[in-house]
């Protein structure tokens, strides 16, 4: 601690002011009026705040309500779109089935596939060789 050392008249000089400024902030904190006036204001800032907050939220609402429509649209559509995917994915399974059915008859029947373009080049030359005989007999 730090040693003070005031004689007499500088010591009473100290009380004095110390007295002097106890009076006024005695009166001050007895004196309620700035309670009140301070609550006054918080009120009024309160209500300003509440204001301009209210706008805003009301339009989140708005939006929040908008897009909730959306979802539950959605959300009804989503079983349509199901059935419709499991139907495709079905009718797309069995024409992959027919054509492999189709791919192991024409490659199992005819030898493989160069035997198989060998037979319609064949075919179609015989095709051709008929046109032309019955065009020239025309």
């Amino acid at each position: 601690m730090m040693k003070v050392s005031l004689n007499g008249g500088e010591l009473k000089k100290v009380v004095d002011r110390v007295l002097a400024t106890r009076a006024p902030l005695q009166a001050f904190l007895k004196d309620r009026t700035w309670v009140e006036d301070a609550r006054k204001y918080v009120e009024r800032q309160g209500k300003e705040v509440k204001k301009l907050l209210s706008a805003d939220v009301t339009k989140v609402k708005a939006f929040l309500e908008k897009e909730k429509k959306e979802l539950v649209k959605f959300q009804k559509q989503i079983p349509g779109e199901v059935k419709k995917l499991r139907k495709f994915v079905t009718s797309q399974k069995k024409e992959l089935e027919k054509l492999l059915s189709r791919v192991r008859k024409t490659g199992a029947g005819n030898g493989g596939t160069k035997k198989a373009s060998a037979t319609r080049t064949a075919k179609k030359t015989k095709t051709v060789a008929t046109v032309e005989t019955v065009a020239s007999a025309q």
